[in-house]
């Protein structure tokens, strides 16, 4: 498959360095409102901090949900990575908030699957989900199936 334009561009790296140094000095263990709040300080967007987070892998964020959601942070930006990630922090925070499955976002600089960007991997009690062309429905229905089928966990 050959990749079209993309129709976005990257977070500067002169934004995201100081986010992933910020990140990096946060005391352990880190938690998903400590980077939200890293991009707060720095008056950006909360997906920059995530995005930042994603050149860091050393630096882990405590999991907190029984799913994880890699999200490529890498040249999946010129597909609209970062607004993904923020849709999904946006799902995230809703289905915490109504005592449904929720997931742990994890950043990563790249899943090598660029022809089929943007794209994430769910890790799951039983095994992984490649995301392809990644969009929050998917992921909602990705939720919503297991929560059905009850393997989830119990959403928090």
């Amino acid at each position: 498959m050959t990749l079209h334009e993309p129709p976005h561009a990257a977070i500067d790296f002169d934004v995201l360095w100081p986010l992933a140094e910020a990140l990096d000095a946060l005391p352990e263990p880190r938690r998903a409102d400590d980077v939200d709040a890293v991009a707060e300080r720095a008056g950006v967007p909360r997906a920059h901090a995530w995005v930042a987070l994603g050149m860091q892998p050393m630096v882990q964020v405590q999991r907190e949900h029984p799913i994880a959601i890699g999200v490529c942070c890498g040249r999946c930006q010129l597909w609209g990575a970062a607004e993904r990630i923020e849709a999904l922090l946006q799902l995230r925070r809703a289905r915490i908030s109504a005592g449904q499955l929720a997931f742990d976002l994890v950043p990563r600089g790249c899943l090598s699957r660029c022809e089929r960007a943007p794209v994430a991997t769910a890790v799951l009690a039983d095994g992984l989900v490649q995301l392809d062309g990644c969009d929050v429905e998917q992921v909602r229905a990705l939720l919503d199936r297991i929560a059905a089928d009850g393997a989830g966990g119990d959403g928090g």
